[in-house]
């Protein structure tokens, strides 16, 4: 395992949890290895296991997971990087779990990322009060077709005051048109929610605004989980895939 793999792993986990910190109700659990995220939001997305470090008895561990998850009313769910554990990997077949997602973990050094301007009639700026956040719930909401009540319970509540993460805003005028957040840690800044309305896609707004956030803080790696359709912009920003994260799940 690499230095970039332990240090992504380490952020990503400081992300997940910190993502609980301002949301009303959340919880965050951990044993032997594992680390449930659960905002307690009716969304599975936002209700996870992550692994930190492999468990010493992953079929136990994987057990009381999925027995939280199940008081709490949220189907199981675990997010980790794929291969890296055997034993985990067998813990999971074993258990009946299937895979329902699969995505690379893209990095790239800061100092070699390229400037990307603000497209003209644009302007991006940080998330300081709770109506910019609620406008990059919005904005959130309309780029990912998500439910708007989901990104206002969980979403913008996670950005506002919570050291460590920063949201930021694209504005066309008065008008909210695309966001991002950034989290610190291990020196090496997550980027997320990188999202432009429709109608102001294809602009370079998108990234404008990861440029920003990976800029957010100190640090000299970034990292991030592109979607399809993004990956070719993080691609020409020098992001290069580091290793596969998935997602396994309790068939309904």
């Amino acid at each position: 395992m690499g230095d970039r793999q332990v240090r992504v792993l380490a952020a990503s986990v400081r992300a997940v949890r910190r993502r609980c910190e301002g949301v009303v109700g959340a919880e965050v659990l951990e044993r032997d290895g594992l680390v449930l995220s659960l905002t307690n939001v009716p969304e599975p997305s936002l209700n996870s296991a992550y692994v930190e470090r492999e468990p010493s008895d992953p079929a136990r561990a994987l057990a009381w997971a999925e027995e939280e998850m199940a008081r709490r009313g949220h189907p199981f769910g675990i997010d980790y990087p794929a291969a890296r554990w055997p034993e985990l990997d067998r813990a999971v077949r074993d258990a009946g779990l299937s895979r329902a997602l699969s995505r690379p973990v893209m990095v790239a050094e800061i100092a070699s990322v390229p400037d990307a301007p603000v497209p003209a009639g644009i302007r991006i700026e940080p998330v300081e009060a709770r109506e910019d956040a609620l406008a990059l719930a919005r904005v959130d909401a309309t780029a990912f077709e998500s439910r708007l009540e989901i990104s206002e319970l969980a979403f913008a509540p996670a950005i506002l005051g919570v050291e460590g993460a920063r949201g930021f805003v694209a504005w066309q005028g008065a008008e909210p048109v695309g966001c991002a957040v950034a989290q610190e840690g291990s020196g090496a800044t997550g980027v997320f929610g990188v999202g432009v309305v429709p109608s102001a896609r294809r602009r370079g707004i998108g990234a404008a605004l990861t440029v920003v956030a990976i800029r957010a803080f100190p640090a000299d790696l970034a990292w991030l989980l592109p979607s399809d359709m993004a990956k070719p912009m993080y691609e020409r920003l020098g992001f290069r895939e580091l290793e596969t994260w998935e997602v396994w799940t309790r068939p309904a």
